[in-house]
């Protein structure tokens, strides 16, 4: 049974309810309302959330009763854009979208930075504190994680110097490869360079961790991320030939807002791809045209156009039987 719960009641089951379940569901709820009400403003900037969901994420943060930190950690999550993009009401402008999510985190962050850095400090462990593996470590490490990327919504200098400690003093994955996903967005900072260098020489040729490398970069929220995928397709550890490595850059690419540039530079960069890849690898390219422009029909109208311009072009590519049927089928 579904209850049709009003936005005071949800900010209360949010900050209160006993089950788990109910109080991110409550959060998932309400900061999809943020956005889209956001996505929905005429003046983005001055734009701010309603006090029910401000008073959520107060809530959450003020929270010291529940013992599993990543329940907190999740409901401060705002919902991904995937997931709005299947919510919003067609047309969607995708940068648009990209934008109003943006700016309620910003307004998080500000409105609730002092909260945000208290929790923040609680959760950091001492310097001499072990690294343990379990449960209540693991959601700990979670919390801080989240925590640190609404510290780094500024991308600021402070930013770039809290991330770069969180780097710099991690001592497993999980919280290296936060620390890193923030510095991505500040990458001409000195720590972001620094850690750009770190985690590949740390990775030893691990192949896990080098895709990773590669993937953090790859959706780094930065205007010129285009730019900078073309040029790791340059890195010496990149290959056309290594079906993980160009998942890992690629086709992660193709799931941002930047791919959706009103330029339409990504579609014009995907459209280059998928011939490429099809000649090597034809199952690889024919998920990675079906990522790419299967929510074409839910966006405005310009980028339906481009797309449909594309994916003509696709069909007269010569691509194999896996790859050209994706294409005709998005195209009926």
């Amino acid at each position: 049974m579904r209850y049709d719960y009003n936005d005071t009641s949800l900010s209360l089951l949010a900050g209160f309810d006993t089950d788990a379940f109910n109080r991110w569901e409550a959060t998932q709820r309400l900061g999809t309302k943020a956005v889209l009400d956001a996505l929905a403003a005429e003046d983005l900037e001055s734009f701010r959330p309603d006090a029910t969901f401000m008073d959520a994420m107060r809530n959450t943060l003020a929270d010291r009763a529940t013992e599993d930190l990543s329940l907190l950690a999740y409901s401060l999550i705002l919902p991904a854009e995937s997931t709005l993009m299947q919510i919003a009401t067609p047309p969607i402008d995708p940068t648009k979208l990209h934008n109003a999510r943006n700016h309620v985190r910003n307004v998080i962050a500000k409105e609730l930075d002092a909260e945000i850095r208290e929790r923040y400090a609680e959760v950091t462990p001492k310097d001499d504190e072990p690294y343990v593996v379990d449960g209540p470590s693991a959601s700990k490490r979670r919390l801080r994680n989240v925590l640190l990327g609404y510290l780094s919504t500024s991308g600021d200098a402070a930013a770039a110097e809290l991330c770069g400690k969180h780097f710099t003093t991690a001592k497993g994955m999980t919280d290296k490869l936060a620390a890193f996903s923030c510095l991505t967005g500040v990458p001409d900072s000195p720590e972001a360079k620094a850690a750009v260098e770190k985690f590949l020489a740390d990775a030893k040729g691990d192949a896990n961790v080098i895709d990773k490398w590669f993937a953090s970069q790859a959706r780094a929220d930065v205007d010129d991320l285009l730019p900078r995928v073309r040029k790791l397709m340059e890195h010496p550890e990149f290959s056309l030939k290594n079906p993980n490595r160009l998942r890992s850059l690629v086709s992660v690419f193709l799931t941002t807002p930047q791919f959706h540039a009103p330029d339409g530079s990504g579609y014009d960069f995907a459209l280059e791809m998928i011939p490429k890849v099809d000649a090597l690898n034809p199952q690889v390219s024919a998920r990675m045209a079906n990522m790419a422009f299967r929510i074409w029909r839910r966006l405005d109208e310009k980028r339906q156009e481009m797309i449909l311009e594309r994916l003509g072009k696709l069909m007269e590519a010569g691509l194999s039987k896996d790859a050209a049927e994706i294409v005709s089928k998005m195209r009926a």
